[in-house]
C-alpha cells in the first residue's frame, strides 16, 4: 500500500524524523480557515496524490499570502494530475533551505535484502544522479545503523557511509529513524527527497514517500485508519472496496482473492496466477477485446472466496463475455476454486459466452463440475486444459463475441 504524502510524514514524526509544520485540506474544508490556523506567511501548497513529478505538473505552489493559498487549495482540489485524483491538499511552512540530499531504504526484491541508497544530489529524481554520487548499503534488519562517529563493529552496514556523508549527528539519527520506521512499520519503502538542510541547521523531510508491505497487514490493525486507494491513484470503486474484503476474516490465510482493478472494457476476467494473469491481459488485447477488470487469485483459496470474487467481477453492467483463465496449477485445487466459480454463475446466469482454460490438480473434476454447470444453466461456455495455450482461447473468446456482436 503506497501512502501519500501526509500519511508518510505522520508516521516519520512518530519516529522522531523532522518534518515542517502543516497541515492538510480536505474536500468541504475551508482553506482559509486552515490557513489561519497554521500561522504562516510563506507556504508551500502541494496536491495529496500518489504519484511523483508534482512539481513538474503544476501540483506544487508556493504562496505568500490568504488569497494565493485559497485560490490554489481550490484549484488543485478540482485538477486532474496526470489521471491521479488528488486526496487532500497540505499546507507547509516554506524552509530556508541550504542543501538538498537524498536518502531512501528499499526492500531489494532481487536480492531479498534491504538497501541504504544516500546521496547528496537530493530534489531530484534518483535516477536522473551519476552512480558516482550514490551510496548504497545493504542492511542487515537484525543489527541498527551504525552511527557517524561509532566503531562498534556490529551494525547493519559497515560504516563506509562514514565517508560520504557529513559526519552530523541529526543527520545520522535520520538516517537510523528511518530504518527503525522501515522495520516497524514493515514498509517497503521509506523514501526523503529532499531530506534538507536549513540555514539555521536543522535536517528537515521536506518529501515523504513509504510504501508498506500488504502481506504485513494483520500485524498493524491501525492500517484499517487509511482511506482506501488503489494502484491507479484514483479514488476506488464500489466493487474494488468489496473485492478488498475477500481477503478479511477468518480465512485471511487461505490464498488470495481480493485482487480486483475495474477497467473500462466489457470482457470480465478471472485470472489465476500473477505471471499468467499480466500475459494474458496482453493477449486479451490483441485478440481485440477490453478487459473490464484486472483480478487474480492464487494460492489455492478456499470456496468461499473465489465464490464472492466471481461475483464481484460479474456485477458490472454491460459485459459481453468472460474469460477464466489460468496456467497449469501446482497446488491450487482447480476442482474448489471452480466450485466457487460455478456457484456464482448459477446465482447470476448470465447471458453472454464464457471460455475457460486451466489445468492442475483435481483438473478433470473441476471440467467436469463446470460441464454441468454449463448445461443446467445453458451458458454459451467452451472449455479447455493444457493442450491448447492461454492466448488461443483469448482468440476464441474474441471470435465468439465478435460474431454475436454482427
Amino acid at each position: 500500500m503506497n501512502l501519500y504524502e501526509f500519511e508518510g510524514k505522520n508516521l516519520f514524526a512518530k519516529y522522531g524524523i523532522t518534518i515542517p509544520k502543516g497541515v492538510c485540506v480536505y474536500r468541504g474544508e475551508d482553506p482559509v480557515q486552515r490557513y489561519r490556523e497554521l500561522g504562516l506567511s510563506e507556504l508551500v501548497v502541494k496536491a495529496q496524490v500518489l504519484s511523483g513529478k508534482r512539481g513538474k505538473n503544476a501540483g506544487i505552489r508556493f504562496c505568500s499570502s490568504r488569497d494565493e493559498v485559497e485560490n490554489s487549495v481550490r484549484a488543485l482540489l478540482n485538477m486532474d494530475l496526470q489521471g491521479q485524483y488528488v486526496a487532500a491538499v497540505r499546507l507547509e511552512e516554506r524552509m530556508d533551505i541550504l542543501e538538498e540530499h537524498y536518502l531512501s531504504i528499499v526492500y531489494d526484491t532481487k536480492i531479498k535484502q534491504p538497501v541504504l541508497i544516500y546521496s547528496r544530489e537530493g530534489g531530484v529524481d534518483i535516477e536522473e544522479v551519476g552512480e558516482d554520487k550514490i551510496f548504497k548499503q545493504l542492511l542487515d534488519i537484525r543489527l541498527p545503523i551504525v552511527t557517524c562517529k561509532a566503531t562498534q563493529p556490529y551494525s547493519a552496514m559497515d560504516g563506509s557511509l562514514r565517508h560520504f556523508a557529513p559526519c552530523d549527528d541529526i543527520l545520522w539519527s535520520t538516517i537510523q529513524n528511518c530504518w527503525n520506521c522501515f522495520l516497524q512499520e514493515d514498509a517497503r519503502l521509506v523514501e526523503i527527497n529532499p531530506l534538507v538542510k536549513t540555514r539555521e541547521g536543522r535536517w528537515i523531510a521536506v518529501d515523504a514517500k513509504v510504501a508498506l508491505d500488504d502481506d504485513a497487514g494483520f500485524r498493524h490493525p491501525e492500517w484499517k485508519g487509511y482511506a482506501p486507494r488503489t494502484m491507479l491513484g484514483r479514488r476506488p470503486t464500489d466493487r474494488e472496496v468489496n473485492a478488498k474484503k475477500i481477503d478479511e476474516g477468518e480465512a485471511w490465510y487461505r490464498g488470495t482473492a481480493g485482487k480486483y482493478i475495474e477497467m473500462d472494457g466489457d470482457i470480465a476476467v478471472l485470472f489465476s496466477g500473477g505471471g499468467a494473469s499480466l500475459a494474458n491481459m496482453d493477449a486479451l488485447y490483441r485478440a481485440g477485446l477490453r478487459p473490464a477488470n484486472y483480478t487474480e487469485y492464487s494460492g489455492n483459496p478456499p470456496r468461499e472466496k473465489v465464490y464472492a470474487l466471481t461475483k464481484v467481477v460479474l456485477s458490472k453492467p454491460g459485459l459481453k463475455g468472460l474469460w477464466i483463465a489460468g496456467g497449469v496449477a501446482n497446488f491450487t485445487n482447480v476442482k474448489e476454486t471452480f466450485q466457487g466459480i460455478a456457484d456464482a454463475l448459477d446465482e447470476v446466469r448470465p447471458k453472454f459466452p464464457i471460455v475457460v482454460r486451466r489445468a492442475g490438480p483435481y483438473e478433470k473434476e473441476g471440467m467436469a463440475l463446470m460441464e454441468e454447470c454449463m448445461r443446467r444453466n445453458e451458458f454459451e461456455m467452451k472449455l479447455f486444459g493444457k493442450e491448447t495455450s492461454m492466448s488461443e482461447t483469448a482468440e476464441v473468446l474474441a471470435a465468439i463475441v465478435k460474431q454475436g456482436a454482427n
